[in-house]
């Protein structure tokens, strides 16, 4: 698959809620994502497809999602991003927060070998 088709299929993922599927179906085994902000304890940059994964169930776990609006794919080369507006609810505190984040995805022989997130601040 070329940037663009990766780029779409990791839309709709997103879009379908079929992250985990996503996950297995256009990441490198060895790729890397880094977070601007986490939980105490966790580290913002991991590696490998176990820890991602670890990272998705952490989310999911942890909080109860209203809404997300997504655009993009925006597609430059071996890179693309998606912009995600969310709307959710911490489950253990319940906080709701609304925020935007910019995902920025790199590809390297058909599959994403990373992901970077920046985080519109909170004020």
């Amino acid at each position: 698959m070329n940037t663009q088709e990766i780029a779409q299929k990791l839309y709709e993922h997103c879009q379908n809620r079929t992250e985990a599927q996503g996950l297995k179906e256009l990441y490198a085994p060895v790729a890397t994502s880094t977070e601007a902000m986490g939980p105490p304890g966790m580290d913002l940059t991991v590696t490998g497809f176990e820890a991602i994964q670890g990272k998705h169930d952490w989310w999911e776990n942890s909080f109860e999602v209203h809404d997300v609006k997504m655009e993009g794919p925006f597609i430059n080369g071996d890179r693309f991003c998606m912009i995600f507006e969310m709307d959710t609810t911490e489950k253990a505190s319940g906080e709701r927060w609304q925020g935007k984040e910019i995902a920025l995805y790199e590809v390297e022989n058909g599959k994403i070998v990373r992901e970077s997130f920046m985080l519109q601040p909170m004020g």
